[in-house]
């Protein structure tokens, strides 16, 4: 059985630069290891390579809805997220 301590796609998603610990992403700060196991099983995600797409997927989605909520303003937080993520 696959556990929090050692499944290689969550230690992947914890570490990458964009979605990992440290980033403020949705997924760092809502996501705990084991419902990232139960989501990743889900969806069949076998990998870590496929886990690492999953949660940039993941947060892009999260991100890109932010954006299309906003007021409109060029200085909204929201914006200036999604800009960031894009660079």
């Amino acid at each position: 059985m696959t556990t929090k301590k050692n499944d290689e796609r969550v230690q992947a998603i914890r570490s990458n630069e964009k979605v990992g610990s440290k980033t403020l992403s949705t997924i760092e700060m809502a996501w705990t290891d084991d419902e990232l196991i139960t989501q990743l099983d889900d969806e069949g995600v076998a990998t870590a390579k496929q886990a690492v797409a999953w949660a940039l997927d993941y947060e892009g989605l999260q991100l890109e809805m932010a954006l299309n909520a906003r007021w409109g303003e060029d200085s909204d937080p929201e914006l200036k997220a999604w800009e960031a993520w894009n660079e």
